[in-house]
């Protein structure tokens, strides 16, 4: 009977103490869960590849990603691929199937590389004039001149919302919420053309 007892009382300290373990462990989770909450908030303010670039939320895609990445990874991928068919140029097996094969896709990723690149837009409206540079290509509109073919598709926040501003002979230029902020845009547009 005394075993018995004994063996209980030991049950019953066992199972407090892991009933301590268990209640110490929960709030150390919780105290973990705390500080990655905590975390991941500051980090989704300052996260970027590119530091005092493109952050989560930029106008440029939305969802935060960096559309330059590709470019970037497909171009550091083709100096590798560079490197390797310089290789084996050099050990006089550029003509096999290897050598061959190499000089594609080196080809192949640069050329993917320049596609994919992304060139910034600029848009600013200046005294009635907007002005669009995007790369070494520049477009001025000028909104005082009634001549000027305007179209607004959709509301500004919308999805689908654009500017689109005619040009003789040419498909007309789109300005679309990736370029722009919407509402100050279309604010300032409608100080020229309010039936927008």
């Amino acid at each position: 009977m005394v075993a018995l007892r004994l063996e209980r009382d030991d049950l019953a300290r066992r199972l407090a103490e892991s009933r301590d373990e268990v209640a110490r462990l929960t709030a150390e989770l919780e105290s973990a869960r705390a500080a990655v909450a905590a975390l991941e908030a500051e980090s989704a303010d300052s996260l970027s590849l590119f530091e005092g670039e493109v952050q989560p939320g930029d106008r440029l895609t939305g969802d935060g990603s960096d559309p330059r990445v590709l470019s970037l990874v497909l171009g550091a991928t083709a100096v590798v691929a560079g490197m390797v068919t310089l290789l084996t140029l050099i050990n006089g097996k550029l003509g096999s199937p290897f050598g061959i094969a190499m000089v594609l896709v080196t080809i192949g990723l640069a050329w993917g590389a320049v596609r994919t690149r992304v060139v910034p837009v600029e848009v600013s409206v200046v005294r009635g004039i907007v002005y669009v540079e995007q790369g070494e290509s520049t477009h001025r509109f000028d909104l005082r001149k009634p001549g000027t073919p305007v179209e607004m598709v959709g509301r500004p926040g919308e999805a689908g919302w654009a500017v689109r501003f005619g040009r003789k002979g040419l498909d007309p230029f789109v300005i679309d919420g990736s370029m722009v902020d919407a509402e100050e845009f279309v604010r300032q547009l409608r100080e020229y053309r309010p039936h927008l």
